[in-house]
């Protein structure tokens, strides 16, 4: 404990972190945190022959009694048995199938008042659970670089319409940091005065991209890019699909790229 002074020069002891271990043995248990005045939490989950899911929530008011899904970003090097997190990719729960799983996970929880590590899904076992809380900056890089973490490429046949889409996650909205289309010609294409347009699903503004249907030669490659830069596009619906939709196409053969990841 630190003690520091303050206007009056009293000595104030100083917090220096917060924990709480608790067990987690049947649907709807959970392990509860207090963490006013807290930036980060670090959770640690052991599991014993635990098969269920786990869900991470939080909660801003003082009674404690309204929660909502935040998200919690895996530490993969620290994770033991069953399927394997992906680095930098976060989420709001998590299923623990194996006898012996252990997992770890940073939570940002500047301005809640509680964070909350629920079983949502229970079949048997039990998981011992540990928060640890601090007004100190994250150690998981990707809680303050938000990388993109997830990437959709797909490719249709010639002269058919193609659509990307990404997956749905629960609590969470896709991040879009670029889109990039590439039209390729396999046949000699004849101008036309009416453009090509690409559309969109759960983008705000009815996002949508525009091509000109212009003559090309066969082999003959055209792109377009949209680069949202470091902030990127959010999507409008959590736990909605987002699509990018090329339509058909004579003589053409669609690309999509999309880059993203996911946030609140």
């Amino acid at each position: 404990m630190s003690l520091l002074k303050n206007a009056a020069g009293q000595l104030v002891p100083v917090r220096e972190s917060r924990r709480l271990t608790g067990t987690l043995a049947s649907l709807a248990s959970e392990v509860i945190l207090n963490v006013d005045g807290d930036e980060n939490a670090l959770v640690h989950v052991i599991g014993s022959d635990f098969i269920g899911t786990i869900e991470f929530s939080a909660s801003y008011d003082d009674t404690g009694a309204n929660y909502h899904a935040v998200p919690a970003y895996p530490i993969t090097n620290a994770a033991v048995g069953g399927t394997q997190p992906i680095a930098g990719r976060p989420l709001v729960a998590d299923g623990l199938i194996a006898a012996h799983d252990v997992r770890a996970y940073a939570v940002p929880c500047g301005q809640f008042r509680r964070l909350r590590v629920r079983v949502t899904a229970y079949t048997s076992g039990n998981a011992q659970v540990a928060i640890t809380s601090d007004a100190n900056d994250s150690s998981h890089m990707s809680i303050a670089a938000r990388p993109m973490t997830d990437i959709i490429s797909t490719t249709a046949a010639v002269g058919a319409a193609l659509t990307a889409t990404l997956p749905a996650v629960s609590g969470l909205r896709h991040v879009l940091d670029f889109v990039r289309i590439t039209r390729s010609a396999t046949a000699a294409l004849t101008a036309a005065a009416t453009p090509v347009v690409i559309t969109s699903g759960n983008l705000p503004g009815g996002f949508a991209m525009t091509m000109g249907q212009d003559a090309g030669g066969v082999g003959v490659d055209r792109e377009l890019l949209m680069d949202f830069g470091g902030t990127g596009l959010s999507a409008i619906g959590v736990n909605v699909a987002t699509t990018i939709v090329c339509p058909a196409y004579v003589g053409v053969v669609w690309r999509i790229n999309v880059g993203y990841r996911l946030g609140l």
